[in-house]
């Protein structure tokens, strides 16, 4: 006995739901590209320090170098005094020893700079430079992340 296909029946749209459908849709794929262009301009854009109309590359070097010699001397007078005002506060002795616990009780004397890399980073309209600082110390290979803003301040200090 062979079962006959139960038809259904949907009710034809009325121009109404039509139009409040296509609306819908319309809302939706304008909240999307939105949502799209809004994530762009959030993520940081890198470009080669070399090309930037901002930023020398020699002198962020330098003062990334110079960041790694106050950090060894301990002179965090001088680290003050090249931070932004957010940076100051934090730049004194217990905050540095406990940073570089984080990463290794003892890391030995400071032997060299093994190698710095730099790179323009651009983000939310912020334009900063950013040095990739890898250190040798006795008993420790220390990577350092410093940001320097347009002024030259150091506005970031990382340790790992």
């Amino acid at each position: 006995m062979k079962k006959k296909k139960q038809v259904v029946f949907q009710p034809a749209q009325t121009e109404e739901q039509k139009r409040k459908r296509i609306r819908n849709i319309i809302i939706t794929a304008v909240v999307l590209v939105i949502a799209a262009t809004a994530c762009y301009f959030a993520m940081p854009k890198n470009k080669d320090l070399s090309q930037s109309s901002i930023f020398d590359k020699a002198e962020v070097e330098a003062m990334a170098e110079q960041v790694v010699d106050y950090i060894n001397e301990e002179n965090f007078d001088g680290l003050k005094d090249m931070s932004v005002e957010d940076m100051s506060s934090i730049m004194n002795k217990e905050r540095m020893d406990e940073a570089k616990a984080r990463v290794s009780e003892d890391w030995g004397a400071f032997q060299s700079v093994a190698d710095i890399t730099t790179t323009e980073v651009t983000q939310r309209g912020v334009t900063a430079a950013v040095a990739y600082v890898t250190a040798d110390y006795e008993n420790a290979e220390i990577h350092f992340t410093f940001a320097f803003n347009g002024d030259m301040k150091l506005a970031s200090l990382g340790i790992q």
